[in-house]
């Protein structure tokens, strides 16, 4: 008995390791689950359901595949993967989550979120989020001609990419404590499973008196990294 949870693979035809890594995992260890969670940023970059290559195809088909096996299957938006829609869901066969939601797993209120939200220091990221987030814009976004939209996409991952910050400026790129205390208690949670930072680790701490823990799943590269959660154990695995 036990619930995976994966983030950031940033899945792409560029990277054919890291998707046959993640086809491995499918139809391997991740038939063990109870259910299985991606907490976003699946893909390094989706410009729309209607942008679909042979690669895209090929993952889609796996996860309805998954999902067919009878496996609860939930899928969260990333930041680089916020424009997945209705079409891609019903084509994997995945349950789309909102950013933050709470879960029950095993009884006890589980508080899950791609990460971005809780890196507070990083202003300008934070503007940017709120406005490319709403509900208009991503409208006009998808409204676009697919040629402009590659266009858009291939240059914010270049800006995105064109930075390196000093190890000084590196904390805006984390999480704060504070978004994670005020997150936890407007969600009445004592647990946050969270992705984003590629900082894996499971951080205890006191909130409010209570025993909490924020746990931060890992990115894939080289290889992967699953979290298995179950009511006995909590574990950072590997997958090779």
């Amino acid at each position: 008995m036990a619930t995976y949870f994966i983030s950031d693979l940033h899945l792409s035809a560029t990277k054919p390791h890291l998707s046959s890594l993640f086809l491995k995992f499918l139809n391997g260890d991740a038939k063990k689950a109870d259910a299985l969670y991606i907490l976003g940023d699946l893909f390094e970059a989706w410009i729309g359901d209607d942008n679909l290559d042979i690669h895209d195809m090929g993952i889609i088909n796996a996860l309805a595949e998954f999902s067919e096996s009878g496996i609860p299957l939930y899928f969260m938006h990333g930041n680089r993967d916020f424009l997945i829609g209705e079409q891609f869901a019903v084509d994997s066969h995945c349950i789309l989550l909102p950013d933050p939601v709470v879960v029950d797993l095993y009884n006890t209120p589980i508080l899950l979120t791609h990460g971005d939200l809780l890196c507070t220091l990083d202003h300008a990221y934070q503007r940017f989020r709120k406005f490319i987030r709403h509900s208009l814009v991503t409208k006009l976004l998808l409204s676009f001609p697919l040629s402009w939209r590659k266009k858009i996409s291939s240059f914010l991952r270049k800006k995105s990419t064109r930075y390196t910050p000093s190890k000084e400026e590196d904390h805006k790129w984390d999480v704060t404590l504070e978004a994670v205390y005020q997150t936890l208690r407007e969600h009445k949670s004592l647990t946050l499973i969270h992705g984003h930072t590629h900082k894996p680790g499971i951080h205890h701490f006191i909130l409010d008196n209570q025993p909490a823990k924020r746990i931060v799943l890992g990115d894939w590269n080289e290889t992967g990294s699953v979290l298995i959660y179950s009511p006995e154990n909590i574990e950072l695995k590997a997958v090779v």
